[in-house]
């Protein structure tokens, strides 16, 4: 698997889907230039993710994110697993590596 860098203004924003009880989801969109939504993916909901990436938080901040909670790790993962299919099937804007 290779590592994707994307440039600097695509942005990974999270949207809670209205739901109660355990079954809360974040829906994660990929927003680029032309402030088009693109879905990437849901993920249950975790306090710490969802305000990380509520406002917005650019790709490659997110992918270099290291903690100890292990709710973003595992988002930092799915992302880094992700993102090359990203680039390939909506065509996302990458930098050279």
């Amino acid at each position: 698997m290779k590592h994707v860098r994307l440039k600097d203004n695509v942005r990974l924003v999270g949207i809670k889907e209205n739901r109660k009880g355990r079954n809360r989801k974040v829906s994660y969109y990929l927003q680029a230039d032309k402030n088009e939504m693109l879905y990437a993916f849901s993920r249950n909901y975790s306090r710490h993710t969802y305000d990380l990436c509520k406002a917005g938080i650019r790709v490659n901040d997110l992918v270099s994110r290291r903690t100890r909670d292990t709710a973003v790790m595992n988002l930092v993962d799915y992302t880094n697993l992700m993102l090359p299919y990203f680039v390939e099937i909506y065509g996302l804007p990458s930098k050279k590596a």
